[in-house]
């Protein structure tokens, strides 16, 4: 068994400790996933201290609905989609337009992966300049294209899913995401071009 066999293992332990209500399987368990919740949350608020809270919240709700995880399941999507959720309602209490987005906590930058690839860009371009390039133009974007870049490509969700979250017709998350690529794209080109 690998370490992904010992970390399923040692997770099915913990839930199964939660739900009889063992304080430290609960404890143990989030320590598992503390900085993959705050790396989500942060996200969604790029403030610390709003962070920390929403994981406060996020643990809340998890050790009230910890009965009713499906053990049969992977843990990581279930604690994921309550993150998204809790933190979409953040956005939504806070009635804010603005989202900005840590893009720097995503493992391999799919975004920037898809745009380089996108435009063939010269291998003399650097890639923090191109990181620059790109969080500059994910902060331009209006905040509906925001959402569904950050769900798709950061949150790893699929169209559906993303439709499904945000309550939206698939075509019209579809054509957000292809909007909000050519957005990119385009203000890729005009800083290429200076």
């Amino acid at each position: 068994m690998g370490a992904k066999g010992d970390v399923e293992r040692i997770e099915k332990k913990l839930i199964s400790g939660c739900k009889k209500h063992d304080k430290s399987s609960f404890m143990e368990l989030f320590k598992l996933y503390e900085r993959y919740l705050y790396s989500i949350c942060y996200s969604y608020t790029q403030n610390e201290h709003d962070s920390l809270d929403i994981v406060q919240e996020i643990y809340i709700k998890v050790f009230k609905n910890i009965s009713s995880f499906d053990e049969d399941r992977p843990f990581r999507p279930w604690i994921r989609r309550i993150t998204v959720n809790t933190c979409i309602n953040y956005k939504r209490n806070i009635k804010s337009n603005i989202i900005s987005l840590n893009y720097e906590y995503a493992s391999g930058l799919c975004l920037e992966d898809t745009i380089v690839s996108d435009y063939n860009l010269e291998e003399e371009v650097q890639k923090k300049e191109l990181k620059k390039i790109i969080k500059d133009g994910l902060i331009n974007l209006p905040s509906n294209y925001r959402m569904v870049i950050a769900l798709r490509y950061f949150d790893d969700l699929s169209y559906l899913e993303i439709s499904e979250l945000l309550n939206r017709p698939l075509g019209s998350i579809k054509t957000d995401l292809y909007r909000a690529k050519a957005i990119l794209k385009k203000q890729l080109e005009n800083d290429m071009e200076v």
